[in-house]
């Protein structure tokens, strides 16, 4: 199962140079929301770290709300490729865990970046527009990786996420370096949904 894991895979648009340069806004725009925190960034910090003028910027994004939204409606979209595959396999161990695999790819990527930022401004992700897409294809993820259909094999499915996203957003309080948390956190998660 082979996809690009970078931000925006799933909303690849037809003119690559725009979408080049908002997958940079994107990068940049992150980096300095996760330095200057979300509140104080604004958006001629932004222009002036991609050297870009602010008219540049607006053409492609009006606020940096709608630059985070962007960020966010991208990462669920790249959920799409292993949704679809999950659909097309049988519900075994072997499936489910080969999806922690290619999420836990992700979360080593842009995803890992943007988890962080979202733990430390919860405040800007509560208002996020388009949060219910995220919220639904995970939702869809829960139920490819349940290992039973009891109660408890949908707390494992939950939990066997959870331990993705927590070894990387918490990387401060759990220690270790980010290769040996992002293995123990997929080894935990294989074993909740065996």
């Amino acid at each position: 199962m082979g996809h690009d894991d970078g931000v925006g895979t799933g909303a690849r648009h037809h003119d690559g140079r725009r979408t080049d340069t908002r997958q940079r806004i994107h990068r940049i725009a992150l980096e300095v929301f996760s330095e200057r925190g979300y509140d104080r960034a604004t958006l001629r910090e932004i222009a002036e770290r991609l050297q870009i003028t602010r008219p540049a910027l607006y053409y492609h994004f009006k606020s940096k709300e709608d630059i985070l939204a962007s960020i966010h409606r991208d990462l669920a979209l790249s959920l799409d490729g292993i949704i679809a595959w999950a659909r097309t396999q049988p519900a075994t161990a072997a499936t489910r865990t080969q999806i922690l695999t290619e999420l836990s790819s992700l979360l080593a990527g842009p995803w890992g970046q943007f988890t962080q930022f979202a733990q430390a401004n919860e405040a800007a992700m509560r208002n996020l527009t388009g949060a219910s897409e995220f919220i639904e294809r995970t939702a869809t993820l829960t139920e490819f990786l349940r290992p039973s259909d009891s109660i408890h094999g949908r707390i494992k499915a939950r939990l066997a996420l959870a331990a993705l996203f927590m070894a990387d957003a918490r990387h401060d309080q759990l220690g270790g370096s980010d290769t040996a948390r992002a293995q123990a956190a997929l080894d935990v998660a294989a074993e909740l949904i065996r």
